[in-house]
């Protein structure tokens, strides 16, 4: 989960696994952690028959599972039911717990834009970049667009633009970054924009897109530098040793062991994502 959790309670051999985000829970601390640092993207629908049933056999809890019931059967309101959870352990205080229901009172008090706005960067922010993309382009061709306002509409493709570079590359993302700029007028997005030729190799727009939005002398050096410094490190960096390998071994057709190669390399992307 990214985070080293002292569990008092029980931890079990059958975690949970959030519907959301596909992360798996094992423990009541774990399930706190999880709600208190995915607010804006949990729904009342989080507390499914089959969580509580989970917290009931699984975690041993049978009077707050029995309470979560209850509360739901009676009507009660979402609010609520995250307490009932955040209470069960010792892992946030009191006054933590008190400024996150603040938050959820905030959030349920927005706009629909600024809500699912909310939501997709919250899949941004854990790394769920398809999921991300997915939610801030829903945006964009949804009703709910209108509310925005043109800088708000800019951060939204700026937005998405991250998580095109993520899944797809910066051919994807550079014209994203580019509308978002135009909109926004953030000097970020104009940045990004700029990065994105850079890395696809497109020098010769790069250096005219410079001239075109009147970028300084001393702002345009620190672009080119930073791309130099970034393409320096990208090119000495472990990734890229192992990509340069693949294209050796490919290259002289030595299949059998390209074949190996590419499969240690997935291995570890996905032990890396097991550990998420």
């Amino acid at each position: 989960m990214g985070k080293l959790i002292l569990c008092r309670g029980k931890r079990t051999e059958r975690p949970y696994l959030m519907p959301a985000t596909g992360h798996r829970v094992y423990s009541i601390e774990e399930l706190c952690y999880y709600i208190y640092n995915n607010i804006y993207f949990l729904v009342e629908s989080l507390f499914s028959a089959s969580l509580i049933d989970w917290i009931r056999t699984e975690l041993e809890l049978p009077e707050r599972a029995d309470k979560l019931e209850l509360i739901i059967k009676q009507g009660g309101d979402y609010k609520t039911l995250l307490a009932v959870v955040l209470c069960s352990a010792d892992y946030y205080s009191e006054l933590e717990i008190k400024r996150l229901l603040s938050v959820v009172d905030e959030f349920q008090s927005m706009p629909n834009a600024k809500r699912r706005y909310k939501r997709a960067n919250s899949f941004l922010k854990n790394k769920q970049y398809s999921r991300a993309a997915t939610e801030y382009e829903r945006l964009l061709i949804s009703d709910d667009a209108a509310e925005l306002s043109p800088r708000d509409y800019g951060d939204v493709l700026h937005n998405l633009a991250i998580a095109k570079i993520y899944t797809y590359g910066p051919e994807r993302a550079a014209d994203l970054f580019l509308n978002a700029y135009e909109r926004n007028g953030r000097i970020e997005s104009l940045r990004q924009y700029l990065y994105s030729l850079w890395l696809c190799n497109d020098k010769e727009n790069f250096y005219e897109k410079l001239e075109e939005y009147k970028v300084g002398e001393e702002q345009k050096t620190d672009f080119i530098n930073k791309m130099e410094q970034l393409s320096q490190e990208a090119s000495t960096c472990k990734t890229m040793e192992s990509i340069n390998l693949l294209h050796q071994l490919k290259g002289t057709g030595r299949m059998a062991e390209f074949q190996d190669k590419c499969v240690q390399i997935i291995d570890g992307w996905i032990d890396e994502v097991r550990k998420m």
